[in-house]
């Protein structure tokens, strides 16, 4: 038998065999609490976690609104996702529905309580804000962020998830959670109540954000 193949190894790590899931292990420890929380929330226990919200199908991803800063420069995405997100979407006035959902928004955004700071509003501009939607952001949503979109690309982005005059214009909200998933909508017509239950059942089945 050859000398050279019956020497041990001097090397400890050698001797070693490489575990071939060390890198599906880290993944998984990403996204396995995102994968939870939407599997808690839209399947375990269907009696206490039925949602109000239209789930979006198939979900969308912020990036794919293609949103742009003040001077054109599309936003990173970093700068979007971190944190969840009510996404309302306005043109370039607010009349008397489009200013009762945004405080609506504004009052279930305080409702939170201690889990508020998981999440912002976030203002879509689709066309510049006149004179009044100015003055009236500026003196009842200030803390907002505000970013821009164009309505063709952002409804190019939704495709089959508009229908029925439901889209980004009837003063839709749509949720994001931290990962950047835009994955559910409130229409105007539906009750606070039921967008603060749907709201708190996604914080309390997610840690993230």
């Amino acid at each position: 038998m050859n000398e050279v193949e019956t020497r041990p190894s001097n090397n400890p790590i050698a001797g070693k065999k490489r575990n071939p899931y060390t890198v599906w292990f880290v993944v998984l420890s990403f996204i396995a609490p995102v994968v939870l929380a939407y599997i808690v929330f839209f399947f375990v226990d269907v009696k206490s976690f039925v949602n109000h919200g239209e789930i979006l199908n198939p979900i969308i991803h912020i990036s794919d609104f293609g949103l742009r800063d003040d001077d054109g420069q599309p936003i990173p995405e970093a700068e979007l996702t971190y944190k969840w997100r009510l996404i309302s979407f306005l043109k370039k006035d607010c009349d008397e529905q489009c200013t009762t959902r945004l405080f609506d928004t504004r009052q279930i955004h305080a409702s939170l309580g201690k889990d508020r700071h998981r999440v912002s509003r976030m203002f879509v501009h689709l066309e510049p804000a006149d004179q009044a939607l100015t003055r009236l952001i500026a003196e009842k949503h200030e803390k907002v962020i505000h970013v821009n979109g164009s309505a063709e690309h952002i409804l190019e982005a939704l495709g089959k998830n508009i229908h029925d005059d439901i889209g980004i214009t009837h003063n839709e909200v749509y949720i994001m959670d931290p990962m950047g998933n835009v994955m559910m909508r409130f229409t105007q017509d539906q009750p606070d109540k039921d967008f603060l239950y749907d709201l708190k059942k996604l914080l309390k089945a997610s840690q993230i954000g």
